[in-house]
């Protein structure tokens, strides 16, 4: 038998190290699942460039809560309802919608996990912006939290509301408080509908919503209506957790402050590895 050469070794020795570095390839790889033993994750699928806010598939959908415009690239989603409203597209006033923005350009699994309003009066806004926080994988968020840039920024001076989940618990929703009178104003105050990750996927795999929610304080400050008020609650589909956000809004003629109508939430599927 002839020995091999050092030549010949060696080379047999960078062929191995070689494949050793390469990535490995798996059937789970780029699909949006996680893992195997990895805890808790969110979907991960690509937005289409086209209209990343209204993608729409089984990992990614959205939910507009408050009055929804009449013109919807898909009407009818989950927790989606026309409701008769003086602050539509069809009145003399235009809705305005904002920037779509996705805590996944913040954390690798970014959960949108508070609320930023400033209020100048009475169903009036200065300014609407949201915070991020990464799921871990034991289903809680991370102690580090960021803010996304405003979706809307006037002039008028407010004052600032904030609201959030508690920190073992994720937003797969949104409370809202309306004004009955005028045929109806939206969103007059918001909360954060939550719930625990267990909860939300494990009654989620069963198409049903989950049994633990609760709703954060809601905010503003909503004063002078007595009864005059209704609540609706929109969630996202089973098994999903609200993950980015876009608002529409009715700006004033001089743009100095804005009225909101309502808001689109991005819901992604909420994964487990076992």
């Amino acid at each position: 038998m002839t020995r091999p050469t050092a030549a010949l070794i060696a080379g047999l020795l960078i062929t191995v190290t070689a494949a050793l570095l390469l990535p490995v390839s798996s059937s789970w790889a780029g699909t949006g699942a996680v893992r195997p033993g990895s805890g808790y994750s969110i979907a991960s699928n690509p937005l289409d460039d086209h209209n990343p806010q209204y993608t729409w598939n089984d990992s990614r959908t959205y939910v507009i809560a408050g009055c929804v415009p009449k013109n919807l690239p898909y009407p009818g989603l989950v927790g989606s309802v026309w409701t008769a409203c003086n602050d539509l597209d069809y009145a003399k006033d235009k809705v305005v919608e904002s920037p779509f923005v996705s805590c996944l350009e913040m954390f690798t699994d970014g959960v949108l996990h508070g609320l930023f309003i400033e209020e100048v009066n009475n169903r009036t806004w200065e300014s609407f912006r949201f915070s991020c926080r990464e799921l871990q994988a034991d289903g809680t968020v991370g102690s580090r939290s960021e803010k996304s840039k405003f979706l809307f920024n006037y002039e008028k001076d407010g004052t600032l509301f904030e609201t959030s989940a508690p920190m073992n618990r994720l937003v797969m929703g949104l409370h809202e408080v309306y004004n009955k009178l005028q045929l109806r104003e939206s969103l007059l105050q918001v909360g954060l509908e939550h719930a625990t990750a267990a909860d939300i996927h494990e009654n989620g795999s069963k198409g049903k919503d989950p049994a633990s929610i609760l709703v954060s304080p809601r905010v503003p400050d909503a004063f002078g209506l007595g009864g005059l008020v209704g609540s609706h609650d929109w969630q996202c589909p089973p098994g999903m957790i609200v993950t980015g956000a876009a608002i529409g809004h009715v700006p004033d003629k001089k743009e100095k402050h804005t009225r909101p109508v309502y808001l689109l939430l991005e819901c992604r599927k909420l994964f487990h590895g076992d």
